[in-house]
């Protein structure tokens, strides 16, 4: 009776990629969509994973078998697939929390919704930037950087080589708090002038005081919003653009520095 025997080597290198593939999965945008569920991404996962053992196997070699090394190995592939969805992640968070800004300046916060995604509160214009970095980032194939940026991640990190270096922290550092600046600098004008409307209105208030300022602060700091928002919509394409350069720019400084 013949023995069937199967290589051990490839599906060695199909967990390593799939530990990779499954971290990036969990956490990167639009991947990582709530409205994607968990079993529909799992299967994701495992379909990238198959179509791109074929083409990783070669560089992938000598993948110890036994439980304990392999288990490292595949906490580090996770923890590389995680952290290039976090570059991702914080970049888009900058954009959305400027919308947030701008919605709670207005009024909205009153008003909170739910994220879907985080099952955090919002105000809409938080859950509108979402839903719109989501379109943009599809419709300039962002989401397919991030497959990109996980081949080419091994051929600067073999499995089991990952290392959470003091460099790597600093900059995972600096990008939250670019994202930040670009979620302040975004609302920033928008809030400025609503900033100076609650003054005008809290002066009238004093000059004024048979006059409701509660009642009529709300509509017009929404009227006066959705104006600044209606005014600024020249300028989205470039926030956009601004947006995408910096992730395309964020992958490739992680690539170089894990």
């Amino acid at each position: 009776m013949e023995t069937f025997n199967v290589p051990l080597q490839p599906i060695l290198v199909f967990l390593v990629v799939l530990a990779r593939i499954g971290g990036l999965v969990t956490f990167a945008p639009f991947w990582a969509h709530r409205s994607i569920s968990f079993n529909v991404r799992v299967v994701i996962a495992g379909v990238l994973s198959l179509t791109l053992t074929p083409f990783l196997l070669p560089r992938l070699q000598n993948i110890p078998a036994d439980i304990f090394p392999l288990t490292l190995i595949l906490l580090g592939e996770l923890l590389i697939g995680l952290l290039l969805g976090f570059v991702g992640r914080i970049i888009f968070l900058g954009f959305e929390m400027g919308a947030h800004f701008l919605g709670a300046q207005m009024g909205f916060a009153l008003a909170g919704v739910i994220d879907p995604n985080t099952n955090a509160q919002t105000t809409t214009f938080g859950i509108l930037a979402q839903m719109l970095s989501i379109i943009v980032l599809l419709a300039a194939n962002g989401h397919h950087w991030f497959l990109i940026a996980a081949v080419k991640s091994y051929e600067t990190t073999a499995p089991g080589s990952f290392s959470l270096s003091p460099q790597l922290v600093d900059m995972l550092v600096r990008m939250s708090a670019d994202a930040l600046i670009v979620g302040v600098s975004l609302a920033a004008p928008a809030i400025i002038v609503l900033v100076v409307v609650e003054f005008g209105l809290e002066f009238f208030g004093r000059t004024a005081p048979q006059f409701q300022v509660f009642i009529l602060g709300f509509p017009l700091k929404i009227g006066i919003g959705l104006w600044i928002v209606g005014a600024s919509l020249y300028f989205i394409p470039t926030a956009f653009r601004d947006v995408l350069s910096t992730l395309y720019v964020g992958l490739d400084r992680v690539l170089g520095s894990i």
